[in-house]
């Protein structure tokens, strides 16, 4: 067997085809009910890179076919001890090594940039959820990785929304949230509102369950936010949002968003929702959750399912989704080693 590791780049399109070749075998193995990965999308994800965010991407071939990819992903502003990787094996070149070649060079990587604590994840089984493959989770653990937080990925199908529990659902948020006003917005934020938007994006890390993962609170300004959705829009996403805002202070104190693509029509991500501490007990993320999706429905009417993901201990979050509808589809698990606490600080 022929094994070699090349790099994917905008420069090379034959080695995005390849990349591309390579998550749809494994999609339609592990992951059959997501959108396919087009070659624009990919390409424009390629094109366009997020700030304060060094990414690379690596293809494993075997015998002249593309078999395994890697994406080692750094943050260069804050979480400066963290690698962050996805490796995936196309399924029939599994347990003959390429996995093992990928880890090589996240371990390589992680080296050259001083980074001791490695983040992945993959799918889990749980009751009524079964994995596709348990191999993926076994690979983990036979490297060393811990399982620190367990994850549920969500669908909503909106041909099957239950109108009167939602109306339900606004009513009984609009009675506790008296002294805050609506506010809704597509893409960029109103100017306005960016502050408020950069300062709830920075409280995302610190604010949601993280398990026993070592990573710390962002800190986006409005700069960065600025230069996000700039990139978020060159690579042809959407994103409808709604917050509110305290009426005595004009603060953004709420928000969620919601997003898709022309590529995959049918399809969106509800992604961002969070609330100031000082503002909680108000039904504030019940209330910008249902009007949000009523916005983006009137907006986006070809839109068939939306999809979200929520820590397993996320009970607040998971209860008002459940209860707009959203049914559980597939589980996930990340995973962490620490190299320095294993003693080889980042060399192995």
């Amino acid at each position: 067997m022929s094994l070699r590791i090349a790099p994917v780049s905008v420069d090379d399109p034959a080695s995005i085809d390849a990349w591309v070749e390579v998550m749809e075998r494994i999609r339609e193995y592990e992951f059959p009910y997501l959108p396919a990965r087009t070659r624009r999308t990919a390409e424009l994800m390629f094109e366009h890179a997020f700030p304060a965010r060094a990414v690379e991407h690596r293809l494993a071939w075997v015998d002249g076919e593309p078999a395994g990819r890697l994406e080692v992903s750094r943050m260069t502003e804050d979480n400066l001890k963290v690698l962050s990787f996805t490796l995936e094996v196309a399924p029939r070149f599994r347990r003959r090594g390429v996995g093992r070649a990928l880890f090589g060079e996240v371990l390589a990587y992680a080296r050259e940039h001083g980074r001791t604590v490695l983040v992945t994840g993959a799918s889990l089984s749980m009751p009524g959820l079964p994995a596709p493959d348990e191999a993926p989770g076994a690979f983990a653990a036979a490297l060393g990785f811990t399982n620190t937080l367990p994850e549920l990925q969500r669908r909503l199908t909106l041909a099957d929304v239950d109108e009167d529990v939602l109306a339900g659902m606004l009513a009984a948020a609009q009675a506790k949230a008296t002294g805050y006003r609506l506010v809704r917005w597509r893409d960029a934020a109103p100017e306005e509102l960016a502050e408020g938007v950069a300062y709830l994006d920075s409280r995302l890390m610190s604010d949601a369950p993280t398990g026993d993962l070592q990573i710390e609170a962002e800190k986006p300004d409005v700069a960065r936010m600025r230069r996000v959705e700039e990139v978020i829009a060159a690579r042809g996403r959407h994103t409808f949002h709604t917050g509110a805002v305290d009426e005595q202070t004009g603060a953004l104190v709420a928000w969620t968003t919601i997003s898709n693509d022309d590529e995959t029509p049918w399809h969106a991500w509800q992604q961002i929702t969070i609330v100031d501490p000082d503002h909680r007990g108000h039904r504030l993320g019940a209330l910008v959750k249902v009007e949000n999706l009523r916005f983006f429905r009137a907006e986006m009417p070809q839109v068939e399912v939306v999809d979200t993901f929520n820590a397993a201990e996320n009970g607040y979050m998971i209860a008002i989704n459940e209860q707009m509808g959203f049914r559980k589809l597939a589980a996930f698990q990340n995973w962490q080693r620490d190299l320095a606490k294993d003693g080889i600080a980042a060399v192995e």
